[in-house]
């Protein structure tokens, strides 16, 4: 009976042990998750908190800058010397509240009285006086002091008088608002400005709602707003005045996700912690080594994709992945940022003499040497070969900036140490800075390549950083932007051209249409750069509707059985693509079976949904999908496999070297395999030699395009070329 009853009681005992601390460990568990959401929550605010004092002093400090961009100039001052109410229109009044969202703008005379005045998008009457604010009047008053002491302590004080200005937060007619006043000042010794008769430039922002509800849009604050009285609790933040006065509110409802996240899962987490309590046990072990095991492999796995192997860096994905972090923030007002491109000199005379091993060990050294000068939060990457890239923060400052490179420079240069002896290169360093060079992640990379290419220009083993003096090709780049613009809105300097693509039979078998901009105000420019400037400007869209409507109304005309048209991933990124595609076809009358469009392999189409749709919606419509440059680009299979494809182009580099030795022969028949086994049409590109066309026939490729077939002709020449088609080529 006794032992019985310990039998039974042992089981009782163990249950009660795991019951109690079951319940111990949920107490503690509540205890500590009430904590935490208390922690997230103040932390939530916190964030907030400090977003907001970031977010107001990037708009006081915003507006100066705003200014300087077009009163340190010349022109200014001649302008409003002249009174030339229109110019400051179209440049310091109503184009900057347009522009950059100023409320109201002034400029005053040397007297300061006010000559011109733009309030809320309208021209004041310069025929009735304008009455300047007594505020305004006395912050223009204090720059004037600053002015005359800046004078008086510089022989030469012209920069630095154009460098100043004076802003406050001031209520003007009983509106809130943040005023900013700066001197108009020359930006060339061809305009003497004499002390004391600056013209001053007054921007005034109103603390608005709409003000309120930018700042809490870019961090999704909820009921922002600026007001007049103190309001209770935390969620706010003081603007004082130029005497430390708070003058007006920023207020905000504080988000509180800890609680917001309890209060919705709260019926869930119940009944999936009962259910899980049971598995608990049995699982946790089983678990916790599954899980640490996948950590490991997860993380080597992303360790091996974003880095290279060999050098133990950050490869180029990674670089770039990085750089396009680092660049907004940049922009948004966060730490300076410098983007370094190095290259070693004549490191393939250490490959050709000493061998790929010892290359390798030099590689290995150089990054090193690379990774000992940096900070922990710069970031070094090998971009392939002998390339190297490094993104540094917070120090984009000129003589920094110069310091780190030119020890970069002369740690790189000196001797390494390899098991094949001792080596010397040098090292070629190209700067580019966030804060110099405008645009996106592309624009800063083209910059930095162009100081790379000074650097070796000017005799190797030294850095040079980017000035827009240095880049022609950036300024030839922005002439055709401008000159872009101007020809879409002429509508009469593009011109299409037509190449033929003919069958073995030496029939028409389709014509690609070839954007040709003969006038171009400095002459034909080369498509390959003018469609680039086109894609990055945002104008793509317009001029490639242009293109195909040409190109189908050509093709209707002539009944070309097919007419193929080249499209950017930019045109394919546009949610209304494919209704322009098929509103094209509708007005020229042409079937969607004879279009054919072409995608380039060398450029990588975005996989996002909308290019998929447009895709997807066009092969259903009828209209073929074609990839050019096939196997040149980033993916043999992934283009053809995600999108559909319906045709392949063989690259001309291919075809050119068809017959040579290094394999090639074998590389096409390959290519030709595979795209009859996926049952796609093949067409060779570049065919220049009946030799080539006959090699190509031989593989079983039996469509061609190149000069060999004919070139790109003009409308009228290849309407009277008269290009056999299907079923009209005698016997």
């Amino acid at each position: 009976m006794t032992r019985r009853f310990k039998t039974h009681a042992f089981p009782t005992r163990l249950i009660a042990l795991i019951a109690t601390a079951t319940a111990l460990a949920l107490l503690s568990v509540v205890l500590v998750a009430r904590q935490a959401v208390r922690e997230v929550d103040a932390d939530a605010f916190a964030h907030q908190r400090a977003f907001v004092e970031r977010a107001v002093q990037t708009e006081a400090e915003r507006i100066p800058v705003e200014q300087r961009a077009s009163t340190h100039w010349d022109d200014a001052v001649l302008r409003s010397r002249a009174n030339d109410q229109d110019w400051m229109d179209d440049n310091l009044g109503l184009w900057m509240q347009e522009f950059y969202g100023h409320d109201r703008s002034y400029v005053l005379g040397p007297d300061d009285r006010p000559i011109y005045g733009a309030v809320e998008g309208r021209r004041l009457d310069p025929a009735i006086p304008i009455r300047l604010d007594g505020r305004l009047a006395e912050l223009a008053s204090r720059l004037r002091a600053l002015i005359a002491e800046t004078q008086a302590a510089e022989e030469d004080a012209a920069e630095a008088v154009a460098e100043l200005s004076f802003g406050s937060t001031v209520l003007l007619e009983g509106q809130p608002v943040l005023v900013s006043i700066t001197p108009i000042m020359p930006d060339s010794d061809g305009v003497t400005q004499a002390a004391g008769e600056e013209y001053l430039h007054v921007a005034v922002q109103y603390l608005d709602d709409t003000l309120a509800r930018r700042i809490g849009e870019a961090d999704s604050l909820r009921d922002a707003a600026f007001v007049r009285e103190a309001p209770e609790g935390e969620a706010k933040l003081a603007l004082h005045d130029a005497g430390g006065a708070p003058l007006v509110w920023f207020t905000w409802t504080p988000d509180q996700p800890g609680l917001r996240l309890v209060q919705t899962m709260k019926p869930v987490v119940t009944l999936f912690g009962l259910f899980c309590l049971g598995l608990f046990v049995a699982l946790v072990v089983r678990l916790w080594f599954s899980a640490r095991y996948l950590q490991r492999s997860e993380a080597e796995a992303r360790y091996l994709a974003s880095h290279d192997a060999l050098a133990g860096l950050p490869n180029r994905m990674h670089f770039e992945e990085r750089l396009a972090e680092a660049l907004p923030a940049a922009r948004a007002g966060g730490a300076r940022m410098a983007l370094i491109s190095v290259d070693l000199d004549h490191f393939k005379k250490v490959n050709d003499t000493l061998g790929h091993a010892a290359g390798d060990e030099l590689i290995r050294q150089v990054s090193s040497r690379m990774l000992a000068q940096v900070r922990r939060s710069d970031t070094v990457a090998r971009l392939g070969g002998d390339e190297f890239g490094i993104i540094l923060i917070g120090m984009a400052e000129g003589e920094a900036l110069a310091t780190f490179c030119a020890g970069l420079v002369h740690l790189l240069s000196l001797p390494y140490q390899l098991q094949a002896g001792l080596v010397q290169v040098s090292a070629s360093i190209g700067v580019a800075t966030a804060e110099e060079v405008g645009g996106g992640v592309e624009a800063l990379q083209r910059a930095a390549d162009a100081a790379l290419y000074r650097a070796k220009l000017d005799g190797r083993s030294r850095f040079c950083i980017f000035t827009e003096a240095m880049d022609d090709g950036l300024r030839r780049r922005h002439a055709i932007e401008r000159d872009l613009r101007l020809a879409l809105a002429a509508g009469d300097q593009f011109d299409v051209h037509y190449q033929p693509i003919l069958d073995r039979d030496g029939s028409l078998f389709a014509a690609e249409a070839l954007l040709r901009w003969p006038g171009a105000p400095g002459g034909p420019v080369s498509p390959e750069l003018f469609i680039g400037v086109a894609e990055e400007s945002g104008m793509i869209e317009e001029l490639g509707l242009w293109v195909l409507r040409e190109a189908c109304a050509f093709a209707q005309q002539m009944a070309l059985p097919k007419i193929s048209v080249n499209v950017s991933a930019v045109q394919l990124r546009s949610a209304r693509f494919t209704a322009d595609v098929l509103a094209v076809l509708q007005s020229t009358g042409l079937p969607p079976q004879r279009l054919e469009l072409e995608l380039t392999e060398r450029c990588a189409l975005d996989s996002g949904a909308a290019t998929h749709r447009n895709l997807k919606d066009l092969r259903a419509a009828g209209v073929m999908i074609a990839l050019d440059d096939f196997a040149t680009g980033h993916s043999l299979l992934q283009y053809v496999r995600d999108f559909d494809i319906d045709v392949i182009k063989i690259d001309q580099s291919f075809v050119s070297r068809l017959g040579s030795v290094d394999g090639t022969d074998q590389v096409v028949r390959a290519l030709v395999d595979l795209g009859h086994a996926m049952g796609l049409e093949i067409i060779a590109e570049g065919v220049e030699t009946e030799a080539q066309r006959e090699a190509l026939i031989g593989i079983g490729c039996h469509i061609f395009q190149g000069y060999l077939l004919g070139r790109p002709l003009s409308r009228e020449a290849f309407r009277g070329a008269g290009f056999p088609q299907a079923g009209e080529r005698p016997a």
